[in-house]
């Protein structure tokens, strides 16, 4: 299939994983980056279940566990140490018939071990999409250049491009907040080193997991009417932000020298993610917000699915709406989900939190279970 011209806006992590499993179908498609190299944004990631069955079909879900720390389970908890909720990852990745568990690991060291499985000529950088043709199909570019395609993927994050172009009346919404990440060379407490933790208090939250041996990620999220007013904190001011949670949470923020500060933005479900022969795939077709850790599980969802339906159907239009029958309705339902988690871990009002701590308290574990086992089962 060589003969067929397949062009990839974005080199994310969805971009990365649609040039991989495009190749793995016989296709070489050409990613254009606008950066000058690959900076990955952010710090850590937890990839659940779903996301390291994609990374298997891949090729490159050992290499992610290597570089990684593979997590036992994931523990909500209040700012008093009591639990509200606890999942055993592996069992419930197990019953869905999945064989690995979620794993944390460094953004950077995602995206170093997709790049490396991909031939330096399939990466093109510091060229910068403009606009999108989705007749011909053909990008423009920035520099005023055009390159005309049998299709065109667009992996170009939140602030598309692709999008922009073929829906233009589609926006991003802001979620009420902002998120504060870090990475710290510091180990945590053996009881939550295989954990992934996440802290509810009033109006805030905290979560954090190993990375590695001697580090750590964590990420903070604070309530924030608009995202002008974005408070641009330093460690200090932020671990003071959080001095009323337990151990580590001050500690680790304290010790963070480069904190990355992003507004909390999702993208409302879109009509449809194609037209002709333009598709969207990752942020760009279904941004979500973090609270459900399926963000970029979902993108290499994406990148698996819409490779097998142009391997079944050829390049064409009945490809692309097969890939988004498939992957629409399990996209846009999960970034629902991760927009009520959001809203219930940011309630302010005592009162209100006092309800929402009784009702995830008694929840029955097979009722969080079944919920669980939802988000991770796949269909591929």
């Amino acid at each position: 299939m060589t003969d067929v011209s397949i062009s990839i806006l974005g080199g994310g992590i969805g971009g990365l994983c649609a040039a991989l499993a495009l190749r793995q179908v016989g296709f070489e498609p050409t990613v254009y980056e606008r950066t000058d190299e690959l900076r990955p944004v952010g710090s850590g990631i937890w990839i659940p279940p779903n996301g390291m069955a994609a990374l298997a079909v891949l090729g490159v879900a050992e290499a992610v566990e290597e570089r990684g720390v593979a997590l036992d389970r994931t523990v909500i908890r209040t700012t008093t140490g009591r639990t509200l909720t606890s999942t055993d990852l592996r069992a419930r990745a197990s019953a869905v018939g999945l064989e690995r568990t979620m794993v944390s690991i460094r953004r950077s060291a995602l995206q170093d071990v997709l790049v490396d499985r991909l031939p330096d000529d399939s990466l093109e950088l510091g060229v910068e999409g403009a606009a999108v043709d989705p007749e011909r199909p053909a990008i423009r570019f920035a520099d005023g250049t055009e390159r005309t395609t049998d299709l065109v993927v667009g992996a170009d994050g939140i602030r598309s491009i692709t999008r922009r172009t073929l829906f233009p009346e589609q926006s991003v919404r802001y979620a009420d907040g902002v998120t504060y990440r870090g990475l710290v060379e510091t180990p945590l407490p053996d009881r939550a080193s295989r954990d992934a933790t996440a802290i509810w208090g009033r109006s805030k939250r905290f979560g954090y997991s190993a990375v590695g041996r001697n580090r750590a990620w964590w990420f903070a999220v604070l309530p924030v009417d608009a995202p002008d007013e974005v408070p641009e904190l330093g460690a200090d001011e932020l671990a003071e932000r959080y001095d009323d949670f337990p151990d580590p949470v001050s500690d680790l923020v304290a010790a963070t020298d480069r904190l990355v500060r992003t507004p909390l933005t999702d993208l409302p479900p879109l009509e449809r993610w194609h037209r002709n022969r333009v598709t969207l795939l990752g942020d760009a077709a279904h941004a979500m917000t973090p609270n459900l850790a399926q963000g970029s599980a979902q993108a290499m969802e994406d990148a698996v699915v819409l490779a097998a339906c142009l391997r079944e159907q050829g390049v064409g239009r009945r490809a692309l709406h097969e890939y988004e029958s498939r992957r629409k309705p399990r996209a846009d339902r999960i970034s629902r989900q991760s927009r009520l988690q959001g809203r219930l871990g940011q309630l302010e009002r005592p009162i209100l939190t006092g309800v929402r701590n009784a009702v995830f308290r008694l929840m029955p574990s097979a009722v969080m279970g079944r919920q669980v086992e939802r988000q991770f089962a796949v269909d591929f």
